[in-house]
């Protein structure tokens, strides 16, 4: 069994040990940075089971996970996904039934799983948290993995909400474009290399000591979350208040996103 997830603030981390227990976490930007390094366009994967978690972006997939599904050829007989989301994920899965008529292979397991959102512009992260105990976060994801372990099968041919598929993916295109033009630093960075260390695009570079953000940026916030100064700023923020999945320390993040 193989689980493949990407994660900034460490939702679908939590979500991927628990679905994928007894079996290969693998990073998923992590993952295309080491093969497009190999010079591999495109990888085959092969397994029991292969999973694949992520989070909603502006109600859809994000652009990193449908390069994924472009240069990756599942090859299983029972392919799960799993998409964490704060709010609406209107088109996510019409987007996998039709990343899985490209690809070749059988969609088997769908389910969304809603978790505290990290987008800074749009929620209050002192709210989020308010919003989820751990105690109801850990009960929704293990009965999402009970599901899988027993190879449940929930997937039809079609998905409602289908022909928004091509407008959400658009949208959501349009508003992760150049992310990185809505990050600033201020004068409390403490030049410590933390947000360099757990970005996932390795987009982050440092020039005497402070961050510069390069154009790979995936808008995953870790950056914004893990800054322990709190000096990265998103525009249009709603507080300085900021989220980490109570699971996962900052250490895990560098060690599933940063440099390898």
């Amino acid at each position: 069994m193989r689980t493949f997830y990407f994660t900034g603030t460490g939702n679908c981390l939590q979500v991927a040990r628990a679905v994928g227990t007894g079996g290969e976490l693998v990073s998923i930007p992590v993952f295309l940075r080491e093969n497009s390094a190999k010079g591999f366009r495109e990888i085959e994967v092969s397994d029991s089971k292969i999973g694949i978690v992520f989070p909603t972006y502006w109600f859809t997939t994000p652009p990193l996970i449908a390069e994924f599904f472009a240069r990756t050829r599942l090859k299983s007989p029972y392919v799960f996904v799993i998409s964490t989301r704060g709010n609406l994920s209107l088109a996510v899965k019409a987007q996998m039934l039709y990343f899985a008529r490209k690809g070749g292979f059988c969609l088997s397991y769908f389910a969304t799983l809603t978790m505290p959102d990290n987008y800074l512009p749009l929620f209050d992260m002192a709210r989020q948290r308010q919003r989820f105990t751990e105690a109801k976060l850990a009960a929704d994801v293990a009965l999402v993995a009970s599901e899988v372990e027993a190879s449940t099968q929930n997937v039809g041919k079609t998905a409602g909400l289908a022909p928004l598929r091509g407008v959400m993916w658009r949208v959501a295109t349009r508003q992760l474009s150049g992310f990185e033009r809505h990050l600033t630093v201020d004068g409390r960075c403490n030049e410590c290399g933390t947000c360099e260390l757990v970005c996932p695009m390795r987009n982050i570079v440092r020039h005497e000591g402070r961050p510069y953000f390069g154009s790979s940026c995936a808008a995953c916030l870790s950056c914004a979350h893990t800054c322990p100064s709190r000096a990265i700023h998103v525009k249009g923020e709603k507080n300085s208040e900021r989220y980490r999945n109570a699971t996962v320390s900052v250490a895990d993040l560098v060690r599933v996103n940063g440099p390898q």
